[in-house]
């Protein structure tokens, strides 16, 4: 007999508590997103509904559960998780294919109870298409409506119409029917940021929104993303784990602005930065309860003109249905928030918070990296990922200005690097060893920046193949970090600078290569390789956009932009195969070693921290293009 997976969840009971709960409101099929009012991608643990019903801990993937059957659909970075987390009543789709052809339902013998099916083969269907094939006409799909998506919606409704299925929207929330101990929201009050830190007032910000406001003829935008609503009044919150934010919607007219938070998260300090007892004028922000935003939404078609309404765009995912459809079309615009695409443009103050926090975050990392180097080698000391994890996070702790991790830290160790988002716990905890490679990847909130990175180690002697691809993993990084390019240029048609170097090995990953980190905010993948079973390795660095210093001069008076790099933590040498390297992608690792050295060095010095400088020394010694001098982990 097989045993259970010993991270798989048994789901029957919640699914059969669900489906009493779907017949007595007739509903046929039931639509339960990884997110909240606000379109998150990270969740409160009261909003964690998907997880609730399915088992699975990702944070990308979205459950459709029907009368008779379940099925969960999540991206490459967390096929794996799912298969080890849903039990036998789950479909596991794997999103990137589309259509029910040749479906592969992977049992194992005499244990079906315990094991996820799989559809995997050929091309996966959508939610919709799912839906559509094994619903009948005339059946019911609900979905609440203020957690989708318009975009979302719009796609249901245009394939579930043409299969004569109907689409209806219930804002009573199925499965906190049954989920008896829902997590309360956290308690925590607001945190007032200081331009110190944010370098520009919210009234500055306001105006800004303002003037792109006439620009567009709307006289009011609705504002509902958690990041843009905090960056926007210079306030964080604690709502969410690793992410700074809280429940709060912004509602911005031309003469007014009023935030709407439950009422307990507001300090008196709060009430003063933003004016809130003044006059109502455009200076001020005036504060009310959380749940009387929605009479105010709706009072808006009797207010105003034009009222912008964020659409889809890059990570963000616009505001929902029930937002869209409350505001009548005559006055609706749907357009990209100013505000996203307003404060990806760090300004200076920003931009070097962000330097300076990713250095104190490097001295932090690195005295990771020096105990590691030490100890595991030599067997000096056991290290397990959970030890790594738990250390790390008390050496970020003691740097300053630090208020905590900036996701769940990713420490795999052998198979469990195979996992993109793997999350280690007393199950799944390996020791690490001199056999096989090691993933870290990790980051920190501070006040004035939030840090993700990735770095890959062995602490024994690689294989070649290991060498070959983390060298192809490294030239990607460099390729791009060393790119120039035309202002106006998207990352996406940058891709290939980085995929190029895996290719020529026959090998990709099936995740993205690029985000955007906040200051103080969410870090939302960047260049990796996963073998299952096997071991997994990543790379990833913050880096910065600049002005292009080229040395002849360009057509049209165009202006050329480069990449800078922020995170400054060292590659592991003995792992990069020197003689795979060109000239210039050896001379730019190089200089980046340099300037790790400096920068980062003379924090560590600052610190009186002469062990780990001495490491770091060690570790980013010139590489020369003759292979096997300088190369390891010292002189």
């Amino acid at each position: 007999m097989y045993p259970r997976h010993p991270a798989r969840t048994a789901s029957t009971e919640r699914l059969s508590k669900l489906r009493e709960v779907m017949r007595d409101a007739g509903v046929t099929g039931y639509v339960i997103l990884s997110a909240d009012d606000h379109q998150s991608a990270f969740l409160p643990d009261h909003e964690k509904r998907r997880h609730f019903i399915s088992g699975f801990t990702g944070s990308a993937g979205d459950a459709v559960v029907t009368l008779t059957s379940a099925a969960l659909w999540t991206d490459s970075r967390y096929y794996q998780e799912a298969d080890e987390q849903l039990d036998c009543n789950w479909l596991l789709m794997k999103t990137g294919y589309s259509s029910l052809d040749n479906v592969a339902k992977i049992l194992v013998a005499g244990e079906t109870d315990y094991y996820v099916n799989i559809i995997s083969i050929s091309q996966t269907p959508s939610m919709q298409a799912w839906l559509a094939s094994e619903l009948a006409n005339g059946d019911v799909v609900a979905a609440d409506p203020k957690i989708a998506t318009n975009t979302q919606w719009a796609a249901w409704e245009s394939t579930l119409g043409t299969s004569s299925i109907n689409l209806t929207a219930l804002e009573e929330r199925l499965v906190d029917v049954i989920w008896t101990d829902q997590p309360d929201y956290p308690n925590d009050t607001l945190i007032v940021m200081n331009t110190t830190f944010t370098g520009a007032t919210w009234l500055s910000k306001l105006e800004n929104i303002r003037e792109q406001l006439r620009g567009r003829n709307a006289d009011t935008i609705v504002i509902t993303a958690l990041d843009e609503v905090a960056w926007t009044l210079n306030l964080r919150g604690a709502d969410v784990p690793y992410t700074p934010v809280f429940r709060g919607y912004l509602i911005v007219g031309l003469n007014y602005a009023t935030l709407y938070v439950p009422p307990e998260k507001v300090t008196q300090e709060v009430r003063l930065h933003l004016e809130a007892d003044g006059a109502n004028t455009s200076a001020v922000v005036r504060i009310k309860d959380y749940d009387t935003f929605w009479a105010d939404l709706q009072e808006l078609n009797n207010l105003s003109t034009g009222v912008w309404l964020p659409s889809a765009y890059s990570y963000a995912s616009g505001v929902s249905r029930q937002i869209f459809q409350t505001i009548g079309q005559s006055i609706r615009q749907s357009l990209a928030s100013p505000v996203l695409l307003t404060k990806t443009m760090k300004n200076d103050v920003e931009a070097a918070g962000m330097r300076d926090a990713h250095i104190r975050d490097a001295v932090a990392l690195c005295q990771m990296l020096h105990r590691l180097d030490e100890d595991v080698e030599s067997g000096r000391q056991e290290w397990d990922e959970l030890r790594v994890i738990s250390s790390l996070a008390d050496l970020r702790r003691a740097q300053p200005l630090n208020h905590g991790l900036s996701f769940p830290t990713i420490a795999g160790f052998g198979p469990n690097s195979a996992l993109p988002h793997y999350e280690s716990n007393n199950v799944t905890n390996r020791v690490l060893n001199t056999s096989s490679l090691f993933m870290l990847d990790s980051g920190g909130q501070y006040l004035d920046g939030t840090t993700d990175v990735t770095r890959t180690m062995h602490y024994g002697t690689p294989t070649n193949l290991e060498r070959e691809i983390y060298t192809n993993l490294l030239m990607g990084c460099i390729n791009l970090a060393s790119t120039r390019f035309p202002e106006g240029q998207t990352l996406n048609t940058l891709e290939v600078l980085i995929r190029a170097p895996l290719y020529s090995m026959g090998l990709d990953y099936g995740h993205g290569s690029t985000h955007g980190v906040g200051t103080f905010l969410g870090v939302h993948e960047e260049p990796g390789y996963y073998r299952a079973n096997e071991f997994g390795m990543r790379l990833e660095n913050v880096v910065t956009v600049i002005r292009a210093d080229v040395s002849t001069t360009t057509d049209n008076n165009v202006t050329y932009l480069a990449f800078d790099p922020v995170t400054l933590v060292p590659y592991e040498q003995k792992l990069i195969n020197v003689s795979m390297l060109s000239g210039r992608q050896l001379q730019w690792l190089n200089d980046y070693h340099a300037r790790t050295r400096e920068l980062v060095g003379a924090e560590m010095l600052r610190q009186n921290l002469t062990n780990t400088y001495n490491w770091l020394v060690r570790k980013t010694q010139p590489i020369y293009a003759v292979e096997g001098l300088n190369i390891g982990r010292g002189i």
